[in-house]
């Protein structure tokens, strides 16, 4: 049973004109911090300072330790949060396996909340069958989805990376997909494309954080009219603090969860390009967690470049969204050395808000979101020779870091990305009206 006690949520009352957003996050950034869960809680957070718009910020969690006899839900001290757990999902088709989860228990936050507009931040750990619960409960609620990865359409992490040589997969079919895995056939494939697609036409509204990933999911079937890119948003205030440089030595930094498919190892192998000259004036940084879970080979590949750099290469850690100011504030360069078509990666838009240039491989959002000699550096995927070739061009010509801080200033302002959603909201609800008024006439 959900209780205001519980999840800190109050009854409904009277809204004096705003309009209710139910945000839908496949985890909380307090006990998961992905990319996509800050992504869901920063827009969260500033729906919460709006004139017009107020926020529930629904995530799932698995942590036995929250649970409470007789309820799937918790709280978390903070108002308007809801903490729902709920069993993995079948991640070949993202469908919940326990049922009343979804028609029960999710039902009794929408009947709770009565949201005006329901903003998924994603589907994945919680299922599919959510969104059509949604329009079961009030088929009038406009529904948006914000799409942070390619998890519709490729079944390998939704990662477009071939699972039988590491390649770049360009294009997903049956066939192609079922070569990646052969416990499934082709027909498995086609089946699974047209399940995901049942649920996807429901919504009202896809966001995608990248033009790159936009037309990704045009390619594979979703209406251009449906999707609009919108970058996530980091509104957050950027304290007052001195940035400590030294000019000696050239510190490049890695932020994030540290996995093969982030490209951490072609980072450490970067190295051993550069000129023996040059490494005395280089310190490589990797802030994140995650190495203890990845196989034995990369975690035996990355403890051996350290070892040989002479502590030129430095495994610092976790670190907490709050201490990353003051983590930039000491960086030269962020590395963004990602072997798969990311997104929309938050390091990229955290590294821009703390003026800090960022150096990435050149493929996916990546190269959308940094502009190549302007406000950062490409490399190309996969080669730590060519990330150690812009490593040696910055390190000779430390001066023209300044240039692309300058270019930083003067970007978009995030505020920009922030109006693009609330005029999403703002449309979604006008066209809601106009289909009932067209309706009862």
């Amino acid at each position: 049973m959900l209780s205001d006690t519980t999840v800190s949520v109050s009854r409904p009352k009277p809204n004096k004109g705003k309009q209710k957003v139910l945000i839908i996050s496949h985890g909380h950034p307090d006990m998961s911090p992905g990319g996509g869960e800050i992504a869901a809680y920063n827009l969260f957070n500033e729906l919460q300072k709006s004139d017009s718009y107020e926020a529930v910020f629904f995530a799932r969690h698995d942590q036995a330790d929250r649970l409470h006899g007789g309820t799937t839900f918790c709280g978390n001290g903070k108002p308007n949060e809801i903490l729902f757990h709920a069993p993995v999902v079948d991640w070949f088709k993202f469908s919940q396996p326990d049922k009343p989860k979804v028609w029960r228990d999710f039902r009794e936050v929408l009947e709770l909340t009565k949201p005006d507009i329901v903003h998924f931040h994603h589907y994945l750990h919680m299922g599919l069958e959510l969104i059509r619960e949604v329009k079961n409960y009030n088929p009038d609620v406009p529904v948006a989805l914000t799409l942070h990865e390619f998890f519709g359409i490729c079944h390998n992490h939704g990662q477009m990376i071939k699972a039988t040589d590491e390649s770049l997969c360009h294009k997903s079919s049956p066939s192609d997909c079922a070569k990646c895995f052969p416990q499934y056939s082709a027909q498995d494939f086609f089946l699974r494309k047209q399940f995901i697609q049942s649920y996807f036409e429901l919504v009202d509204q896809f966001i995608s954080p990248s033009e790159f990933l936009q037309n990704r999911y045009i390619e594979w079937g979703l209406p251009a009219s449906k999707i609009r890119v919108i970058e996530n948003i980091d509104l957050s205030p950027v304290r007052e603090r001195t940035v400590v440089r030294n000019k000696d030595c050239v510190r490049f930094s890695f932020f994030g969860q540290i996995n093969w498919l982030k490209g951490v190892d072609v980072l450490v192998d970067s190295f051993d390009y550069l000129p023996a000259k040059l490494k005395k004036k280089v310190i490589i940084e990797i802030n994140g967690s995650g190495l203890e879970h990845q196989p034995q080979h990369l975690r035996d590949r990355i403890d051996r470049a350290v070892k040989k750099s002479g502590g030129r290469i430095r495994l610092r850690g976790k670190y907490q969204p709050s201490e990353l100011q003051e983590l930039m504030s000491t960086v030269d360069w962020a590395i963004v050395p990602s072997k798969w078509w990311e997104n929309s990666p938050m390091v990229i838009l955290e590294a821009n808000k703390y003026g800090v240039p960022v150096i990435c491989s050149n493929i996916g959002g990546m190269a959308e979101k940094v502009e190549d000699g302007v406000t950062g550096l490409h490399f190309q995927a996969g080669r730590a020779d060519s990330l150690a070739d812009q490593m040696v061009r910055v390190i000779e010509n430390q001066d023209i870091r300044s240039n692309f801080c300058d270019a930083l200033a003067h970007r978009a302002e995030p505020i920009a990305a922030y109006d693009a959603h609330l005029s999403v909201y703002k449309t979604l609800v006008q066209e809601s009206v106009a289909v009932k008024k067209l309706q009862a006439a």
